[in-house]
């Protein structure tokens, strides 16, 4: 819409300013939400790296401790049990049962703890076991439901080596009882034999066959060499190792100094016995690190992340201290896989970045309207600028805006375009003022040309209303709309004859055939004279006039004379021009002609320079007889380096040869008026001067035709017009207006010498002459005859007894 001259470039080039808003705007919502999600991102993943690893050393803290302590209760229960007095009495039936008691509360203390139990120097074997200590114990004493407690007595009994079970209820009470053989004897175990009164023992992991589960033992020798203790089965302290956030990845294990499995979140089933961790599993997997890191002081206490099987790992190892200072330190070791760990954490960054991107995309809508808001009004500005452009300035008006910068530019624009308005009405004033001058000086310049220019746009614009406001018939479809285009019209009637100002006055205003700048019929007169006095000096020389024939006498004498002053006087009739020139009358013009006269003095004095180069290679003796009449070399003027005007690409009148042709025969010769063909064409030379003065103009778009409409008024709808010999569909219709202004005005003007004013009657039937000759056209003819603007026109500008009775009718008869 704006600066439509440019569509290539601005197709190439340029984009919505909407866009280039909305698109920085964007733009730099997206860089900074980018570069604030990444940064957050990052941050997040740094404090989720280390929020993860310290979670990670809390979390295997908390297990060291949770196994840690596991043990403890253990090795505590084992002391406690040791303060109690054991005799061979508890293996008789219906003795104990306050022992038991006890024995049954210190186990409620802590359900992790599988059983207690006492073995006698003789082998006998007493033991407490807690058939809610773990998950399918009850399945492997085969228990039922309501059994709470397994008391098993292994003694000689009856001579027989038995091992008598007795389930109890939660009270203690004998559920049922069952006896089997037995080969156990529980002076020959390691944790017997390895027992010592107030010094705890702790076992190996060793399986336990009743159950088939690993577990511990925690032994102390008590009184009369009695060993007491507790049992810690492994499965509990692999739920505590195994008790991690990350089940899928965490490895936890607990192994002695010597790199011996414990026990690990993830047992080997039905493992018969422990064997080192360094035999059991190989270099390639994981746990060997822990073991490694437990034998460097550095490695103890300390997060570490490790390489293994291209997966990064965590790894930390917390040393276990016992109350069996022989035992030496156990370790509890954690391994979990870095992208378990920070799964947590990405997944929050990683909606912070969604969140991130959502508010984005809630944002985008206010920065499209936020854009909208700017670009909108500067798009309407543009609007207003494309009117400026167009000079559509009335109808400019400010854009409201909350932007004080676009609103400055609104305002700034509107007072530009009253600025703008104001000096093209100043400059239309001095245009038209211009062309009012120069109109008027061609009308002023000669008074044959009278008030021709200032009376052909008056006539013209009167025929172009009527022509325009017709809405039927040949001339409907015409019509000069808006202010530029009844302009345009206006000047090309002004401008129509400017051309004359190139025509020589002389040509203009030759009222007599020997007329140029001065009427030569005084020359002539005055050679006559001579020859007048010539034919009195020889009446009174009484010699023979030009010393030929008879000497005159006075009635000769007067004859003489009087023929002299009748031819003369038919030179003069001739001069006029008001006559036809007949072959007698040219035959008479040859003859006086022809009649010689003495010249005496040298008329190649008091020449203007440029007349004497010119006159340079004519001979002229002195003295030397002239004849009254002659066309000599001398009156034979070219044209000059400029040249004939019309141009024969672009016009069909052909120039003469000759410029000018001031022979006094042949200007004395002309057949009707007083122009030579050499005059006719300087005349009509005039309107090709017209279009290339008005075509060498830079005239703006809205007139850009006026040449076009001014330079063919004497065009001729049959096409014998000049100077381009257009035919009526080659003419637009201001064109022929024109022509019908300039013929009508020309006729009844009643300023010019050279011919009297005709009568309006006279006008408009040679008006319709020419109409039906295909000269003007008939349609505006009829138009100016219907609508009576000759009377119009006459009532004026033509004097009252120019204006006479009009048959209109008749005028359009035929027509």
């Amino acid at each position: 819409m704006f600066v439509d001259d440019n569509k290539k470039a601005r197709a190439g080039l340029s984009v919505p300013l909407g866009l280039v808003l909305t698109l920085l705007a964007v733009g730099a919502v997206l860089v900074t939400a980018a570069a604030i999600t990444g940064i957050n991102y990052y941050l997040d993943a740094r404090h989720g790296e280390r929020a993860a690893a310290d979670e990670f050393v809390s979390i295997s803290m908390r297990s060291a401790d949770a196994v840690n302590q596991l043990e403890r209760k253990g090795e505590s229960l084992a002391l406690a049990l040791s303060e109690y007095e054991f005799s061979e009495r508890l293996f008789t039936k219906g003795e104990g049962h306050g022992l038991l008691s006890a024995m049954a509360r210190l186990l409620h203390r802590d359900d992790a703890i599988f059983s207690l139990f006492a073995g006698f120097p003789g082998g006998d074997y007493l033991e407490l076991s807690n058939l809610d200590a773990s998950s399918g114990l009850r399945g492997a004493w085969g228990a039922r439901p309501e059994e709470r407690w397994v008391l098993m007595r292994i003694h000689d009994r009856d001579g027989v080596r038995s091992e008598v079970r007795q389930f109890l209820g939660p009270d203690l009470a004998v559920l049922r009882e069952e006896v089997r053989d037995s080969d156990y004897f529980a002076n020959q175990r390691p944790w017997f034999q390895g027992a010592e009164r107030g010094r705890l023992h702790v076992t190996d992991p060793y399986q336990l066959d009743i159950v088939q589960r690993r577990g511990m033992s925690y032994s102390v020798a008590a009184g009369e060499g009695v060993v007491v203790g507790a049992v810690v089965l492994l499965s509990s302290l692999d739920a505590a190792l195994g008790a991690s956030r990350y089940p899928q990845t965490q490895m936890s294990l607990l192994f002695n100094q010597a790199g011996q499995l414990i026990a690990s979140s993830r047992p080997p089933e039905g493992a018969a016995e422990v064997t080192r961790v360094r035999d059991e599993i190989s270099a390639a997997q994981p746990h060997r690190f822990l073991v490694e890191l437990a034998a460097e002081p550095a490695g103890i206490r300390r997060l570490r992340e490790v390489s293994l099987a291209e997966h990064s790992y965590f790894a930390y190892v917390e040393p276990l201290q016992g109350l069996d200072a022989d035992a030496g330190t156990r370790f509890a070791g954690f391994l979990v896989s870095v992208e378990e760990v920070m799964a947590r954490y990405r997944r929050q960054a990683l909606i912070s970045v969604l969140i991130s991107v959502g508010m984005v995309v809630l944002v985008l809508p206010l920065v499209f309207l936020a854009t909208r808001a700017v670009s909108e009004p500067i798009r309407r500005l543009a609007a207003e600028s494309d009117k400026v452009r167009q000079r559509d300035y009335e109808n400019v008006h400010r854009v409201p805006s909350a932007i004080r910068e676009v609103s400055w530019l609104s305002k700034s624009l509107v007072e530009m375009s009253d600025a703008i308005c104001s000096y093209e009405e100043q400059q239309r004033a001095l245009r038209e003022g211009i062309i009012k001058l120069i109109a008027g000086a061609v009308d002023r310049k000669s008074p044959y040309t009278g008030g021709h220019c200032e009376r052909v746009p008056v006539l013209a614009e009167s025929l172009a209303s009527a022509a325009s406001a017709a809405d039927s018939g040949p001339l409907a479809d015409f019509s000069l709309s808006g202010d530029a285009a009844w302009r345009e019209f206006r000047i090309a009637a002004w401008l129509h004859d400017c051309g004359k100002i190139t025509t020589p006055e002389h040509i203009v205003d030759k009222g007599a055939k020997l007329e140029a700048n001065y009427n030569r019929i005084h020359e002539i007169r005055m050679r006559f004279e001579v020859l007048l006095r010539d034919a009195e000096i020889a009446f009174l020389r009484k010699a023979p006039l030009g010393g030929q024939g008879e000497v005159m006498d006075e009635a000769g004498l007067k004859r003489r004379c009087d023929e002299i002053a009748d031819d003369f006087a038919f030179l003069a009739r001739c001069n006029i021009g008001g006559e036809f020139m007949d072959d007698a009358h040219i035959e008479r013009l040859r003859r006086i002609g022809a009649l010689t006269w003495e010249r005496r003095l040298d008329d190649r004095l008091g020449l203007s320079p440029v007349e004497a180069a010119r006159l340079a290679a004519i001979p002229s003796p002195t003295p030397g007889t002239e004849t009254v009449l002659a066309d000599k070399p001398e009156h034979c003027i070219p044209w000059d380096h400029i040249g004939p005007r019309l141009d024969t690409g672009r016009f069909t009148m052909q120039p003469p040869p000759l410029k000018q042709n001031l022979g006094e025969l042949y200007n004395l010769s002309i057949g009707r008026g007083t122009l030579t063909d050499e005059d006719r064409y300087r005349i009509n030379e005039h309107i090709s001067a017209t279009i290339d003065m008005l075509e060498a103009l830079p005239w703006p778009e809205e007139l850009s035709r006026v040449a076009e409409y001014a330079g063919g008024h004497h065009e001729k709808m049959d096409g014998t017009g000049y100077p381009r010999s257009l035919r009526g569909d080659q003419l637009s219709i201001p064109a022929r207006i024109l022509a019908i202004a300039d013929i009508f005005e020309a006729l009844t003007a009643g300023d010019r010498p050279y011919k009297p004013a005709k009568k309006l009657s006279v006008s408009m039937s040679i008006l319709r002459s020419l109409a039906l000759e295909q000269h003007i056209d008939k349609d505006l003819f009829r138009l100016f005859v219907e609508q009576g603007l000759y009377r119009d026109y006459a009532r004026d500008f033509l004097r009252p007894d120019q204006i006479d009775d009009v048959d209109a009718e008749a005028l359009l008869a035929g027509v």
